[in-house]
């Protein structure tokens, strides 16, 4: 593996490249509007309301994470999530904001948040993929969040793209909503945003709905306004001056060459870094190699399951686990299920 990463464009976890009056601007509106102290939820956030009222301001995702810690603890709400989702999408955030209302069907949506997370999604990683009747949108931590901070993060970007999809289409779409983790005490408030199509203890935290309900059309696209504003999100793209993140590199070149013999050190030579700096940037984003890969690996399985109908013998097979009993391990491990009892639960 001689190929190395362009490293042009990427940010991580202490970059400072997210204007204060986007997102944190909204979560801070949400908590105020409960009665919190500006200076409680503040503190730590190296921010002040003049700045975010400047339109001038950006702050690293290790600020905005502290936001959201903040408004966690102080709310102790357990909706906050859920309203701050309802208030992201389409959202005041320039031209790429605006490109949503432009579009004419749920695919666009769906391509338009991967493709400019950066700006519309800047903690969590929008990725997709599909098989012959259903398009799977998943999201991943890309700056480091801690466990509390990511299910904040899942449930408010997921309610985002579920409210801004039902009021473009003007119904309520038959979405699957899939979670990692366990069914948490407060039930209700998934059933009152979601419905009850609600999986937790999952392989992953995902939506799942039909090609055919985001395949068909509106009737709201206009050509040339439509035009004009993709190409104001592409050059809002460009000013912002990154693109993806550090762990969305780490991720995406595991994916590529998941089939080779990836260790620390093969990593670390195609990111141009020490292996001890790759283990510290690793670190700084919380997370490890072994973790990454792991992330790699199941998120693989997952696709080769369901978009390519692999068994799980298959599946080992082509991530060269040559031992089934070691692959069994290790897929107990990255998913908490053993692979026939996960399969069997996997059909949609």
């Amino acid at each position: 593996m001689k190929n190395t990463v362009q490293k042009n464009s990427v940010y991580e976890a202490d970059t400072e490249f997210i204007p204060a009056h986007y997102q944190p601007a909204l979560l801070v509106d949400l908590a105020l509007s409960r009665g919190v102290d500006s200076r409680d939820l503040l503190r730590g956030v190296r921010l002040n309301l003049e700045q975010i009222k400047s339109a001038q301001k950006v702050i690293s995702a290790e600020q905005f994470l502290t936001l959201i810690q903040n408004t966690q603890k102080l709310l102790k709400a357990d909706d906050t999530s859920f309203l701050y989702g309802q208030m992201l999408l389409p959202g005041l955030f320039g031209a790429c904001s605006q490109a949503f209302q432009q579009m004419s069907n749920c695919r666009q949506v769906i391509d338009h948040l991967c493709d400019y997370q950066a700006i519309l999604s800047p903690l969590l990683s929008s990725r997709r993929f599909e098989n012959e009747d259903y398009v799977f949108i998943y999201w991943q931590d890309c700056t480091g969040a801690n466990t509390e901070q990511l299910k904040f993060l899942i449930e408010s970007q997921m309610t985002a793209l579920v409210s801004m999809s039902d009021w473009l289409t003007g119904e309520k779409l038959p979405w699957q909503y899939h979670f990692s983790y366990a069914q948490p005490d407060y039930i209700e408030q998934y059933w009152v945003n979601f419905g009850e199509e609600i999986s937790f203890n999952r392989q992953m935290s995902m939506l799942l709905i039909a090609k055919a309900h985001i395949e068909r059309n509106w009737s709201n696209e206009t050509m040339v306004g439509g035009e004009a504003v993709l190409n104001a999100s592409r050059m809002q793209l460009s000013q912002l001056g990154v693109r993806t993140s550090f762990l969305d590199q780490v991720y995406d070149y595991l994916i590529q060459n998941i089939r080779q013999q990836i260790n620390l050190d093969r990593l670390s030579e195609a990111f141009l870094l020490s292996p001890a700096t790759m283990k510290r940037k690793l670190k700084k984003h919380n997370t490890s190699f072994q973790q990454q890969l792991d992330l790699a690996r199941r998120n693989t399985a997952i696709y080769l399951f369901h978009v390519e109908g692999y068994s799980y013998p298959q599946i080992a097979d082509y991530l060269q686990f040559n031992d089934m009993n070691n692959f069994r391990r290790s897929f107990k491990r990255w998913t908490g299920f053993s692979p026939s009892t996960l399969f069997n639960e996997l059909s949609v």
